[in-house]
């Protein structure tokens, strides 16, 4: 089974997707684009990844502020999601600020959208039921707001990113 994960570099987001882990071979696709990796684990504990143009041996490390990949002298550091869990608990989860634009962190048709244009909604309320994977996942408002913009109608397939409901913030 495929693992789709969200790789953040700076204000870049791509989608990296495992797509067959065969131990020392490895086939993923970023961003569409499908590769097949040779993985090799070195007795300094770094990785070999080596492609059929380049081979470069890695360090991985995780820190506060996200994944830290030092290739030689070079140090990239990476804020890594698994996908589902960003779709679970709503693509702009954690952002805090009420309003803003809802969107599908992953593929799926689109199942319910149990709001209705200027309708309010709380914080963490479900905005939208999307199907990916054979099950229901509920995708919720970050900060809530009001409904100024409903972007899907039920039975439509949307791709990752495609925004679902857009939320104004309620001035109180």
């Amino acid at each position: 089974m495929a693992t789709e994960y969200r790789v953040k570099r700076g204000d870049k987001i791509e989608s990296v997707t495992i797509v067959e882990d065969r131990g020392e071979t490895v086939i993923v696709e970023i961003d569409g684009r499908r590769m097949e990796l040779a993985v090799n684990p070195l007795p300094d504990g770094r990785t070999a990844v080596a492609t059929s143009e380049r081979r470069v041996a890695l360090r991985a490390l995780t820190t506060k502020q996200g994944l830290l990949v030092v290739d030689t002298h070079v140090q990239r550091t990476f804020e890594v999601e698994d996908a589902r869990v960003s779709w679970l608990t709503g693509a702009n989860a954690g952002k805090g600020a009420a309003g803003g634009r809802v969107t599908a962190s992953m593929p799926g048709r689109v199942v319910r959208v149990p709001v209705i244009l200027d309708e309010i909604v709380q914080p963490g309320g479900v905005v939208a039921v999307l199907e990916a994977m054979k099950m229901e996942n509920d995708v919720r408002a970050p900060g809530g707001g009001r409904v100024v913009e409903i972007a899907v109608k039920e039975g439509a397939d949307v791709e990752s990113g495609a925004l679902l409901v857009r939320l104004e913030p309620i001035h109180e």
